[in-house]
């Protein structure tokens, strides 16, 4: 019996699902750019829209523009609340 590689384990874990409408020509490209990155084009999709999410919802500046004190601390730049 063939065990299952990492890549068919992460995708079972995934459960939800989005349909995107693009073009035939657009998702040829989108194929194209995953194979050269030797990745599904799930996984590339996923990775790339997480870290659009990550950079618009979470702080990703870096320690230089953090104010900590002992209650919490700050990004100077964008405003955010870091802990608590």
């Amino acid at each position: 019996m063939q065990k299952p590689s990492n890549m068919m384990i992460e995708e079972e874990n995934k459960t939800a699902q989005i349909l995107v409408r693009i073009s035939e020509e657009e998702r040829e490209e989108w194929k194209r750019a995953a194979e050269t990155n030797d990745v599904s084009m799930s996984e590339m999709i996923r990775s790339t829209v997480g870290g659009y999410v990550k950079t618009v919802l979470y702080c990703t500046h870096p320690e230089e523009f953090r104010r900590t004190y002992p209650w919490s601390a700050f990004c100077d730049k964008c405003g955010e609340r870091l802990s608590g």
